[in-house]
């Protein structure tokens, strides 16, 4: 499987890219996992494949439990799309990026720093892959 993440904001902690560090080798003996950070509206149409599972991620989407994120990831996996594309955004988009997103995903309905809410999707992704492989993980 094949991630990318996309962020149209900075990650400006230390403690942050760190931790991003941290689960990006955690993950790497799951998937590859790929960080993108764009300035410009045209970098980030660049970087959006036409081949790729768009989930939209901020505060106004969809709550989902961290099994749900396991299935949905494990599911695309099973039908043959092995690429996702993860865009942290909490602007206005591109109609030609919002005409690509395949879900409206939330990490909470609470808005969050940038820097927090970084860590808490790589966390989430290294939550799904070990619950997908039926390995343990802390509640």
């Amino acid at each position: 499987m094949n991630i990318n993440i996309i962020n149209t904001e900075k990650i400006t902690e230390k403690f942050a890219r760190e931790a991003v560090q941290e689960y990006t080798k955690r993950l790497s003996r799951y998937c590859k996992l790929k960080y993108i950070e764009v300035k410009n509206e045209n970098q980030l149409l660049k970087e959006i494949g036409d081949r790729t599972y768009l989930i939209l991620l901020n505060y106004k989407g969809e709550n989902i439990s961290s099994e749900e994120f396991a299935g949905r990831i494990n599911e695309l996996g099973i039908k043959g799309n092995s690429n996702i594309t993860i865009l942290i955004c909490n602007t206005d988009l591109p109609q030609e990026v919002t005409e690509k997103v395949s879900f409206h995903m939330s990490i909470s309905q609470m808005e969050m720093d940038i820097n927090v809410l970084c860590m808490a999707l790589y966390e989430q992704i290294y939550r799904a892959y070990r619950i997908m492989n039926g390995e343990p993980y802390h509640k």
